[in-house]
């Protein structure tokens, strides 16, 4: 039995310590009808060991609590839309490779965001196979747990002139002046990311200092949602009534990237 309880233990060490040896570069694709037309990965294997991957398009949708959910659907919505090579690589470990993707838009689409997750999923090299205990009446059995890295790159399209409007909605204190709750809001036809930074004035010597006290990189809102709330940790703790600016700007890869601020007393 001991043995058993041993076997178990050690599978389940292996699915902790998968390792994520995979360094896809760029961390989003954006492509749209007019000037961006194709887009390329470059991937390269940071492991010790040969690894095997396939490359294919799943949908999911963002939550507003964070993180995001998988949409069980047969076929992902940019799959109609672009075509992308190869489908598999194997890499030997410091070894790299590109995949190519070209937009490949039917006539008449209709205007609007679309949104997709290239995915880039490890596999075996070889099948698996359990080996059974030759003796059925022994104290131990064989377990064999493998984890296979996923990593999922949003792939954004955008079709015709999209709008889209942003702003800074409730800032509330989370933990004692050291970390603040940001709401941004989201209108229009169009997701949103950006930055998050808070700061604080100084007068040095006379003069106006802004010293940001916390940040937040990458913040994204996505369509079939219309605000989140992020939480931003202080880099010190502030007083009780420290008047903080709130800014968020907007990513410069959309065409109309806006830049918002906000005054608040914590």
């Amino acid at each position: 039995m001991n043995k058993i309880i041993i076997g178990c233990i050690a599978a389940l060490f292996c699915i902790f310590n998968a390792d994520a040896n995979l360094l896809v570069t760029p961390t989003r694709a954006e492509l749209d009808d007019v000037s961006h037309r194709s887009s390329v990965f470059s991937l390269v294997n940071k492991g010790s060991s040969t690894a095997r991957y396939n490359i294919y398009f799943e949908d999911k949708v963002q939550l507003a609590e964070g993180g995001y959910r998988s949409i069980d659907d047969s076929k992902a919505v940019l799959a109609q839309f672009v075509r992308y090579s190869p489908r598999r690589v194997t890499l030997e470990p410091e070894q790299g490779t590109r995949v190519r993707m070209a937009l490949r838009l039917p006539k008449n689409t209709p205007i609007g965001e679309y949104r997709s997750y290239i995915v880039f999923h490890e596999i075996p090299l070889t099948p698996v196979i359990l080996n059974k205990a030759s003796d059925d009446n022994a104290d131990t059995f064989s377990l064999s747990v493998t984890a296979y890295m996923r990593i999922s790159i949003p792939v954004i399209l955008r079709v015709g002139e999209l709008n889209g409007e942003v702003t800074i909605g409730e800032v509330t204190d989370e933990k004692v002046q050291t970390s603040l709750n940001v709401t941004i809001n989201r209108q229009g036809q169009r997701s949103t990311y950006g930055d998050i930074e808070l700061f604080v004035e100084n007068i040095i010597t006379g003069q106006v200092h802004l010293e940001r006290v916390g940040s937040v990189k990458n913040a994204a809102i996505y369509t079939e949602l219309n605000k989140r709330i992020f939480p931003v940790t202080l880099s010190r703790a502030l007083k009780k009534g420290t008047e903080v600016i709130v800014r968020y700007t907007e990513s410069k890869s959309l065409k109309d990237a806006k830049v918002v601020e906000k005054r608040i007393a914590i």
